[in-house]
């Protein structure tokens, strides 16, 4: 991953990496998958304050990770893990990686090369995070909300630049 130092991004800046070793989809037929199901059939339309953030758009990984926070804080008791998607906070390592990519990356000639044709300065920074994911997935989790860079179409046949230096 390329690395300036500017004024919103240090290139030694400590965050975490992201381990997936405890994350599970909601599989059919669980508690969870019946609990997640509701949430975005009839929850959110019930009880919006329940879901704050999210709408009737969101995904179901969305849904699995509020119904997963509300297990964490112990307010609620759906059966559900924590999803295999993350969208990346401020602090983290994916976090400040995406938004050197997104206000600087993008826009600088010598990194042309580093990123796709279909992520610009007009994409979001889920899109920015997706694609961060594909190329280095212990560094970046693949983010909750569903966005077009994640696809197989935009995916399919892309090589990411050398990760050497990377974890």
């Amino acid at each position: 991953m390329p690395c300036a130092v500017t004024a919103l991004h240090s290139c030694s800046m400590v965050g975490r990496f992201w381990d997936d070793s405890k994350c599970q989809a909601a599989e059919q037929g669980s508690k969870c998958h019946g609990e997640v199901q509701w949430a975005m059939e009839h929850g959110i339309h019930l009880h919006e304050e329940w879901y704050p953030s999210l709408s009737e758009r969101s995904s179901f990984r969305e849904f699995q990770a509020r119904l997963f926070q509300g297990d964490q804080a112990g307010v609620e008791s759906h059966g559900c893990l924590e999803p295999c998607c993350h969208d990346t906070l401020p602090g983290e390592l994916c976090h400040e990686d995406a938004t050197w990519a997104m206000l600087y990356g993008v826009n600088l000639e010598e990194f042309s090369h580093v990123y796709p044709s279909y992520l610009t300065n007009e994409s979001s920074f889920g899109e920015f995070q997706g694609y961060l994911h594909f190329c280095y997935p212990k560094r970046c989790p693949g983010p909750c909300a569903s966005n077009t860079a994640m696809s197989s179409a935009h995916l399919g046949g892309l090589e990411c630049p050398d990760s050497k230096g990377l974890k």
